[in-house]
């Protein structure tokens, strides 16, 4: 196999025999979705299950696959589910959406295939808000429900209304009398900011909401509406009797822990630690009320300079801890049995120098092969890793990357087999994706161009692909000397990155000539090994 890459990394070569048999078959990858953001209810950002990138192989055979174009900015992370029955056949399907409000179901695989698109009414326009511009569409991370082939998402409308679609995932199509329109008492939609993933839990489906650009007289919502009829459920208003308080958490769905507790945190606002709970790390039941919370000592002055502790989400880390990052850089771990309220922080530190607006939607965690490490991505400070002991962050950092984005940062991912081969991926505010060896950071593995980012975008990582959204593209990475397969199906998918299948052979028989096949190639197995005759 190593000898096979070698092989079809070379251009030069004009043909050459492929191997593939039963006891030769390429690696497959786990049988890994992303259908939520960062992967799982922790939100730790690290797929666990990627067993064919590795630093190794990042580091000399990695490149861009192939783009898609799209109608709008792809502010929500692309989702991905392998093996669905789709478009009269088994396929690897990537979800992709924009901010005009269109919804993709692409073959994760192969260019320029499209299962279905639908578009969900005419985006709403701001008129004085540039933080997100020209049209604001879905910008939530959807989150998918295999068991039900359900894609639950919010979208914004011209009106200034919301509207919660549950899409069919294999046609696109609305389900359980959807769409419904988001509304609740004292909710102003067309000034409120639908930014964080959205959550299922326990038939389920919460919203959370801000504003934008802190205008108007808004409050942070936390709304769940039943998952298969779409009727509202909880509603919850961070500060009811007070102002602001938003919950957009640089785009991080809530975190939820064994217990089905669920966490977030929010902005600037009214606090005062009854009714109002702004400037919170909070923990809240599954119907929405308030079970316990953290607070940082300075959070009024924090709040009166618009220095949100909420720019990002909380991440939980095992045993017991949530753990955050705010505008002001101090990174914040919270024991979740007991909170402690006001200053109640197991620990508190300044993890970056300079404050800035945007957090890339981290910390990620990942459980190394001899360590936890946490990765931080701050707006106008470079990405830095730091290690977790267990109960505590080691507050000098385990290494500190040379690239320092602008105000507006990218997002971070990671990739790994388990406790190995752990790859951080970077978005950066100069619209390039870093590769960084996880367990060796900041060594560089592969950088490149991914056309014009969005802010605080994260990548989607699996099976051996990175699928990356932009300001109009939805752009695919990955090993460019490696034929991938399609993992699961009777009839194997071969995919590579240049060339035409010529011809083919089995053990026992001549070769026959195929039609120039491009990839993907369908192959329908005629002995336990078949050659495949490629030319470049």
């Amino acid at each position: 196999m190593k000898n096979l890459k070698k092989v079809l990394s070379s251009a030069k070569i004009l043909r050459w025999f492929i191997l593939l048999g039963m006891a030769f078959v390429l690696p497959q990858a786990k049988a890994v979705n992303v259908i939520m953001q960062h992967n799982d209810l922790s939100r730790t950002g690290a797929n666990t299950g990627e067993t064919i990138l590795t630093p190794a192989n990042v580091a000399t055979s990695f490149g861009r696959l192939f783009t898609n174009a799209v109608d709008g900015q792809v502010y929500a992370q692309p989702l991905y589910v392998q093996n669905l029955n789709i478009g009269g056949g088994v396929h690897n399907v990537m979800f992709v959406c924009t901010e005009s409000n269109s919804v993709y179901a692409f073959d994760a695989d192969a260019v320029g295939i499209t299962y279905w698109h639908v578009k969900l009414g005419t985006p709403y326009s701001p008129t004085t808000c540039s933080d997100l511009t020209p049209v604001v569409g879905i910008t939530g991370t959807p989150v998918i429900d295999l068991s039900r082939g359900t894609l639950y998402l919010d979208a914004k409308l011209s009106s200034g209304s919301q509207q919660l679609h549950a899409l069919d995932i294999t046609t696109g199509n609305e389900k359980f009398g959807g769409p419904v329109t988001v509304t609740t008492t004292g909710f102003n939609s067309s000034i409120q900011l639908q930014r964080p993933g959205l959550l299922l839990l326990s038939n389920v489906v919460y919203l959370c909401f801000g504003s934008h650009c802190d205008q108007g007289a808004y409050h942070g919502y936390i709304l769940g509406y039943n998952a298969t009829n779409l009727a509202p459920v909880y509603s919850w208003n961070t500060t009811p009797s007070g102002s602001e308080g938003a919950v957009w958490s640089g785009g991080m769905a809530p975190a939820v822990d064994t217990n089905g507790n669920i966490y977030v945190m929010t902005g600037n606002g009214t606090f005062d630690g009854t009714a109002n709970f702004s400037m919170c790390m909070l923990k809240l039941s599954s119907s929405l009320t308030v079970e316990d919370y953290s607070a940082p000592t300075n959070w009024s002055s924090l709040s009166n300079g618009d220095q949100d502790f909420g720019s990002g989400g909380p991440v939980l880390i095992p045993p017991h801890y949530a753990i955050g990052i705010g505008k002001d850089t101090n990174l914040c771990l919270a024991d979740i049995n007991n909170m402690g309220h006001v200053g109640g922080f197991v620990q508190a530190f300044n993890a970056e120098t300079k404050s800035g607006d945007t957090v890339g939607k981290s910390p990620v965690y990942w459980q190394g092969p001899s360590m936890q490490y946490l990765f931080l991505a701050h707006a106008n400070n470079p990405t830095k890793s730091f290690q977790f002991t267990g109960s505590s962050v080691n507050t000098t950092p385990l290494g500190t990357a040379t690239f320092t984005p602008s105000d507006r940062v990218g997002g971070l991912s990671l990739s790994a087999n388990g406790a190995t081969n752990g790859v951080l991926w970077e978005i950066g505010s100069d619209s390039n994706m870093r590769a960084y060896d996880a367990v060796h950071f900041p060594n560089v593995l592969w950088t490149g161009s991914i056309g014009t980012y969005v802010k605080m975008t994260c990548p989607t990582i699996a099976n051996g692909k990175v699928y990356v959204g932009t300001a109009n593209t939805i752009g695919v990475w990955g090993l460019t000397n490696f034929l991938y397969t399609q993992a699961g199906v009777s009839n194997l998918v071969l995919n590579w990155s240049a060339g035409k299948l010529l011809q083919t052979t089995n053990l026992m028989g001549p070769w026959v000539t195929n039609t120039t096949a491009n990839s993907p190639y369908m192959v329908v197995p005629t002995n336990q090994q078949t050659f495949y005759r490629l030319s470049f």
